[in-house]
């Protein structure tokens, strides 16, 4: 195959020699990243102009309710600092891990809301424009991003693999409002600059790189992989004499300087010197000062002794990388093993039935069209970049190296857990652009406009046939699915958990499905037992002792606890299941047997609201059954 960013490619690093593309005129650029942002917008937003369910309807999962709870309670006076969610887990509540940063676009869309359409309807508004707005920049950036290897003036190619992007823009849909869409805009960033270091060596361009990793830790730490791959590329890079010292030293700079930038802005002084797995922390911090430090030790390397060739280059940051992560080991004991380690043996079912934490093997064993669909396409970019790489004539470009590394590292964290599945996507959508521009310039080798149209969509079908094909494949020759699940209706038992006549009176202690947790703590007043929040051991151990355990644990779970209400849905009972052996309270209620010290409120298919009546003494009598 000829060279794959176009006939009309001219040098642009002297230092090098390597030929690279021009981009497209900056002014047609912006304008086709423009529209294809506005496209993606509005096809985003309509998905979720036809949803009536409000709020509780448009959210898409637990950790969505989590976050605009987060939300609503800072907007109602909860410091900047303070991350306690009280009413989980009460009276101590838990200290979640979620960043502050990622509140800010949703609470200025509330606060621009609420004035004209009140509280509730600002928060529906909020959930339904502000992930397609986020969708609507991250098509663009991806434009952008990838431009430098779409060929000299030719913007098509970046249009033919937008549909290449179907996983990651998944994380845009309206009511996706937690922190995935945000690390997804800056990962797309932080590839651009990547792209354009390796180009330009620019040590502006490489701080601003730094500056877009510190970022995306601050906001959550599932970028981790995907930085720690580009600073390997960009030291792979200098070491083979591909970039200069000053762009590695520039990206360590920037680096350091954002993520400390971002524990300061997210953290309460009092916590600065505390190591943490699940969120930006002084070990994470440590990790950004350890690049910096091989940029340094890089730069004087390169004055010092100019003629120093790849081995003693690599003997450097392989030396500098081992003493580092040696030493920042005793601050990251157990973080990349067990993520978790804070769980106990007992609530490990509730790991294990986290989707975005399974790891590839385990979702291929349980949903093999999900598993394949995720992985086909970053395979594939992978051989591809791979193979581009080992070309005589493309060896001297960096570029291929470092996509290498972006979908191996990608890979690697979606095989250990699909939650990385969207930055794989996103990697390989930008690594395949090269192979677009080469079919698109191919196809005006046909006479007729019915052929090149069929050759220029070829690329986009193939892209679309690989994520979607193994999922109707899995869906068209899967044997007879189990039953369906009952369902779990939940707006009836909000309406009497809200009714004054009812609960709503005063705030309760609620102990429901922890699916449901985060749902009860954004539409009602009151508390909830637990939710799927893994710092919030204490509630979920309760919580299954309640439901799992025996009956003597049940009731003493209920006093201690001072539980009100407690909502079953049967759908939810195998998750709190003591092995070889039924939970009492989830055996007797889905046999419609409570037991004598719970009233029924509320009884639907599958599910039941009950409330928990008085022990004897309290109230001056006895349970009445």
């Amino acid at each position: 195959m000829a060279a794959l960013v176009g006939p009309h490619a001219k040098p642009a690093n002297a230092a090098t020699g390597r030929v690279l593309a021009p981009p497209a005129s900056r002014a047609g650029l912006a304008l086709i990243c423009a529209i294809l942002g506005v496209l993606t917008f509005g096809r985003l937003l309509w998905n979720g102009l036809g949803d009536d369910g409000g709020i509780g309807g448009l959210l898409r999962g637990p950790d969505d309710f989590t976050r605009m709870a987060q939300v609503v309670d800072w907007m109602d006076g909860q410091g900047w600092y303070d991350l306690v969610q009280r009413r989980m887990d009460p009276p101590e509540g838990v200290a979640t891990h979620l960043s502050r940063l990622a509140d800010l676009p949703l609470a200025a869309a509330i606060l621009m809301a609420e004035p004209w359409l009140g509280r509730a309807k600002a928060l529906e508004a909020a959930a339904l424009v502000v992930p397609p707005l986020l969708g609507g920049l991250f098509v663009g950036l991806f434009c952008w991003a990838a431009a430098p290897l779409a060929g000299h003036r030719r913007t098509l190619p970046l249009v033919l693999m937008v549909p290449a992007l179907m996983v990651p823009i998944g994380q845009f849909h309206p009511g996706r409002v937690d922190h995935h869409g945000l690390q997804l805009l800056l990962a797309a960033l932080a590839i651009g600059l990547l792209l354009r270091v390796l180009e330009s060596n620019r040590s502006r361009t490489g701080a601003s790189l730094g500056a877009a990793g510190g970022a995306s830790w601050a906001i959550g730490l599932e970028t981790l992989p995907l930085v720690a791959a580009i600073a390997v590329a960009l030291g792979l890079a200098w070491a083979l004499r591909g970039v200069r010292a000053s762009a590695l030293g520039a990206f360590g700079m920037g680096l350091f300087g954002a993520a400390a930038t971002g524990l300061m802005l997210t953290l309460p002084p009092m916590d600065w010197a505390a190591a943490q797995c699940d969120r930006l922390s002084i070990a994470q911090l440590a990790l950004a000062a350890l690049v910096l430090t091989a940029g340094c030790g890089a730069l004087l390397l390169e004055r010092q002794l100019p003629q120093c060739g790849p081995m003693p280059r690599t003997a450097l940051l392989g030396g500098l990388g081992m003493a580092g992560l040696a030493s920042v080991a005793g601050l990251l004991p157990i973080c990349v093993i067990a993520p978790y380690a804070g769980l106990p043996d007992e609530l490990r079912y509730w790991f294990g039935s986290v989707a975005e934490a399974q790891s590839l093997l385990s979702l291929l064993a349980a949903t093999p069209g999900n598993a394949i669909a995720m992985a086909t396409l970053p395979l594939a970019a992978l051989a591809f970049a791979g193979a581009q790489a080992m070309r005589p004539g493309s060896r001297d470009d960096r570029r291929w190296m470092a996509l290498a590394a972006l979908l191996l590292a990608t890979g690697a964290a979606m095989a250990w857990q699909v939650r990385s599945a969207p930055q794989a996507g996103l990697a390989a959508a930008v690594a395949l652009v090269p192979l677009a521009a080469e079919v698109n310039r191919r196809a005006t080798d046909f006479t007729t406009l019915l052929g090149r149209l069929a050759a220029r969509l070829s690329l986009p079908i193939f892209c679309l046939a690989l994520l979607t094909a193994p999922q109707w494949t899995a869906r068209t020759f899967a044997t007879p699915a189990r039953p369906p699940e009952e369902p779990c209706e939940l707006q009836p038992a909000l309406a009497v958990l809200n009714d004054p006549g009812e609960f709503g009176a005063t705030p309760r202690t609620i102990a429901a499905p922890i699916d449901l947790g985060p749902e009860l703590l954004l539409l009602t007043a009151h508390s909830v037992l637990a939710a799927p929040v893994h710092r919030n051991v204490r509630g979920l151990r309760d919580h299954r002792r309640l439901f799992g355990g025996t009956e003597q644990e049940a009731r003493g779970i209920v006093e201690a606890r001072d539980v009100a209400a407690i909502l079953f849905c049967s759908r939810y009972a195998p998750f709190t299941n003591h092995p070889n052996r039924p939970g009492y309270l989830n055996e007797r209620l889905a046999a419609g047997n409570p037991p004598p010290w719970l009233a029924p409120v509320l009884l639907r298919d599958g599910m039941g609201l009950y409330r928990v009546r008085p022990p004897k003494g309290r109230d001056g009598g006895a349970h009445r059954n």
